[in-house]
């Protein structure tokens, strides 16, 4: 697939802040990128100080190839027009039985940017269910910014245990069941979370954090991006160059690199 949302579809992004289930990849196309980040997950990258699963595409080119892949940006481009760039590409795998979760946050809630012209590609790469950890959206509740506190839990596999200072209806909550190769697309506003893994097979998901090239930084050390499709006029992020190998000492170096201005604010909310 290398098409376009249809107009319905994107007036169902913009009225409810996601659109799922998109499909972009097959369960055959997946199943190497999953088996690539599992191990990752098993394994970890002892010797590299920094979270690896944050910006990987900067360590796989693999990953990589997700994040510029035409059949995934496509429809992207749809909402937050052709020009984009990749402030971050992240990891998530949840290994069987495992206890982590996300408290309900908005993504904007790390960023200081503008404007919101911003969306979360989340591709399944294995199975996502509500009983192995699948996310959760609070439909239509990404008209603004909300209040969040910092309630750090071992249990909460955010960095600073974000959650939402308001209370989500859980009655009213979906449940984004993807398969193999499905894409959802959430707004940068739309509350979200997800629970542990209950199930003896891990969930694997790489969330591609798309902007449009117009979106411009407002504090904090500068941060990078990946140039995904078209051309970027502004210059308002540093391009960071894609890995021509997995886990290369070039690649690790320029990970570290991209990932110096976060972790000098210890990743917290704004």
């Amino acid at each position: 697939m290398n098409a376009s949302l249809t107009d319905s579809e994107v007036a169902a992004f913009h009225r409810d802040g996601h659109l799922f289930p998109i499909d972009v990849y097959d369960a055959a196309e997946t199943a190497p990128w999953a088996e690539e980040v599992v191990a990752l997950a098993r394994n970890g990258l002892d010797d590299h100080p920094l979270p690896w699963h944050q910006k990987t595409h900067l360590l796989l080119p693999s990953l990589d190839a997700i994040v510029t892949d035409p059949r995934l940006t496509a429809p992207v481009a749809s909402i937050l027009g052709p020009d984009l760039v990749a402030l971050s590409a992240d990891v998530f795998v949840k290994l069987p039985y495992a206890t982590g979760r996300i408290t309900w946050h908005q993504d904007v809630n790390y960023q200081q940017l503008e404007p919101f012209d911003l969306l979360t590609a989340w591709v399944a790469l294995t199975e996502a269910t509500p009983g192995n950890g699948g996310m959760r959206y609070a439909s239509g509740r990404h008209l603004g910014r909300l209040a969040h506190a910092e309630r750090p839990h071992a249990t909460n596999l955010l960095t600073r245990g974000q959650e939402l200072a308001v209370a989500v209806d859980e009655q009213e909550a979906v449940d984004v069941v993807l398969r193999p190769g499905q894409v959802s697309f959430h707004h940068a506003l739309t509350p979200h979370a997800s629970g542990p893994n209950t199930t003896a097979m891990p969930r694997a998901g790489f969330a591609v954090r798309y902007a449009s090239t117009a979106v411009r930084q407002l504090a904090g050390p500068p941060i990078s991006a990946r140039l995904a499709r078209g051309r970027d006029t502004y210059g308002h992020f540093r391009l960071e160059p894609g890995p021509s190998r997995a886990l290369s000492t070039a690649a690790l170096a320029e990970h570290a690199r991209a990932l110096e201005p976060h972790a000098a604010t210890g990743y917290s909310t704004v």
